[in-house]
């Protein structure tokens, strides 16, 4: 914060590594993203995911004799289900199932559906669509046959298009919106509420601090609240016009999402008396500041954790260790934000417009102090989340969680700049105190004007820069964590010689077991036996290969391999040589990355 007199002590550092006294922690600071990438390189461990399909029965391309009396999913953590999470469609593409999608013997990690006694011979496709415990919805879809695989294929197609079937896009834009603002809206209240209370209580009945309290108050309320609603049309996949349909309500109601959203909208209210306390309502007494800060702090922390449990970091193996490290990590971020409100609401201000604290520079070192820690806490903390959420280098350069996560460390990295350059900003100021004190030398008005004119500037785009991280993090919260997207197969589709070539190889680890699936189809979408179909494996960054892959026959346009070795983990190409039935010959190259 600032004083009227541009020259005295009030001029002080205004973000993490400005304090006084130190020579050159800008290097230090500066390296802290880069010591977050080397940690996430090096390091391994547990993480947290969306629910996860265990176990089918059928089995997915499972050959059956007899008909089954129904088909079961289960899962390895809770998940919610409706009438339509699962779904089974016949031969003819007509739904087959009895419509009763429930849990089994009341498990909640499992869901089944009935199928009619006089099912037909021939290929059915199973799709699913599950909420997870987490909030964040789940689907998929396989192939199992009755009697014969004949028409795999063709169903095959099918399950592919219900695996990759998505909502509407307006939908994941309102609820993408949400989740940011109700991040950037939570890290504001809680910290700016704090720091005020900390470093200067009178800056509460400031116009510009209440309005900025109010205002980001109401906007976590109305982000939880919306938030409960969008989350069930998201989850079922339905357009934005059946918001406001009672059922999905009350099925997100039932999910620990839902749950926790409530709590959340609860502790929102209950921060009422806070920030009028904040606002001197109840008096500037002794006895109301007394109560003032351990409420904040106490309310504060229940907010952040309610925002915990409805996210990744409470599922999984570990739950209690994701939700702490997860509060510690958004209570540090509050701090910081909330930082860096209250000196932009100082420095911005005309002197003689924003009323100043009585003891400008100790407010300003104090608040400088708690920023400072809080990223010492934001890098930790977010470091040993990233690392149980990833687990592994191939995890954090190959999925799309990963490659966000690299992002944000990267923002977070220009964000830790600005604090540095904020410090050069002001080193001078400091500079001139000590000559004021020490030799009586006049204050250069005019400089320190023009540094405080910077560090204002300065603060504004950390503040815009810190928009930014909650996008990235917005992101990241709807992303399937990096290790369980590691894990899932890996699928391409291409075209050669006038047949589409889809290849799936699963698990795509180095060792044996993996199994390579290839349909080929015709320019209609149909099975397209062909003369031929080779495949070999290269590993060209250390000269392996070409490794035969031995395909076998399994029905029209149906080729697979099973037990097949990769040797060491890495981007190997697999190609497949192609020659159909008028003669034609393709060749296509797939980046096939095995870890």
């Amino acid at each position: 914060m600032t004083t009227k007199d541009p020259g005295a002590p009030g001029v002080a550092p205004a973000t993490p590594g400005m304090r006084s006294h130190g020579r050159r922690p800008t290097g230090r600071i500066l390296a802290a993203p880069v010591v977050v990438l080397a940690l996430l390189l090096v390091a391994s461990g547990t993480a947290a995911a969306h629910a996860r399909l265990v176990t089918t029965d059928p089995a997915a391309s499972a050959v059956l004799l007899v008909p089954p009396g129904q088909v079961v999913l289960r899962f390895d953590d809770v998940v919610t289900v409706d009438a339509g999470s699962l779904r089974v469609f016949g031969p003819g593409g007509k739904r087959v199932d009895d419509g009763g999608a429930h849990h089994p013997g009341g498990n909640d990690h499992a869901v089944s559906v009935g199928l009619p006694a006089d099912l037909g011979r021939g290929s059915y496709v199973v799709g699913w669509r599950v909420i997870s415990d987490d909030g964040h919805p789940v689907h998929g879809a396989y192939v199992f046959s009755i009697g014969s695989d004949r028409g795999a294929v063709q169903a095959a197609v099918v399950a592919g298009a219900l695996a990759t079937e998505s909502g509407s896009p307006g939908v994941g834009a309102v609820a993408g919106l949400l989740r940011w603002a109700g991040y950037a809206g939570l890290l504001t209240l809680v910290g700016l509420a704090l720091m005020v209370s900390v470093a200067w209580p009178e800056g509460g009945r400031t116009r510009r601090v209440g309005r900025i309290l109010w205002s980001t108050w109401t906007v976590v309320l109305v982000a939880t609240v919306a938030g409960i609603a969008i989350e069930g049309v998201y989850g079922a996949l339905l357009p934005l016009r059946d918001v406001l349909r009672p059922s999905l309500a009350d099925e997100v109601l039932h999910t620990r999402f839902g749950q926790a959203g409530i709590l959340r909208a609860a502790l929102v209210l209950a921060f009422v008396p806070v920030l009028l306390g904040i606002g001197g309502r109840f008096g500037d007494t002794s006895r109301s500041r007394r109560w003032l800060l351990p409420l904040t702090a106490a309310l504060g922390l229940a907010l952040l954790v309610a925002t915990g449990l409805a996210g990744h970091a409470s599922t999984g193996t570990s739950p209690a260790l994701g939700v702490a490290l997860d509060v510690v990590h958004l209570s540090a971020g509050s701090i910081w934000v909330g930082g860096l409100v209250l000196l932009a609401v100082s420095l911005l201000g005309r002197a003689s417009t924003v009323p100043q604290p009585a003891h400008p520079g100790a407010a300003t070192r104090t608040v400088s102090a708690w920023i400072l820690a809080a990223v010492a806490l934001v890098v930790v903390s977010g470091t040993a989340q990233a690392v149980r959420q990833v687990g592994s280098r191939y995890a954090l350069f190959h999925t799309t969680y990963g490659w966000t996560l690299v992002l944000k460390v990267l923002v977070v990295g220009v964000l830790i700049g600005l604090g540095a350059l904020s410090r050069r900003l002001v080193r001078g100021s400091w500079g001139l105190r000590h000559r004021i004190r020490t030799e009586g030398t006049h204050p250069d008005v005019e400089g320190v004007l023009t540094r405080r004119r910077g560090l204002g500037r300065t603060v504004v785009a950390e503040l815009a820069v810190v928009l930014v991280v909650l996008a990235v993090t917005a992101l990241l919260v709807n992303d399937v964590p990096a290790k369980q997207a590691a894990g899932l197969p890996f699928t391409a589709s291409v075209t050669t010689a006038g047949v589409e070539v889809n290849a799936i190889v699963d698990p795509a680890r180095a060792g044996i077991g993996n199994e390579i699936h290839v349909y080929v189809l015709s320019a209609l979408g149909t099975p397209e036996a062909v003369l031929g179909l080779g495949g070999v494996l290269r590993l060209p960054s250390q000269r392996l290969g070409p490794l035969p892959v031995p395909l076998h026959v399994s029905g029209p346009g149906h080729y697979y391999a099973t037990d097949v070795r990769i040797p060491v983990a890495g981007t190997w190409v697999l190609t497949f040589t192609v020659r159909t039935a008028s003669g034609a010959v393709g060749s296509v190259s797939l980046r096939l990355p095995v870890h």
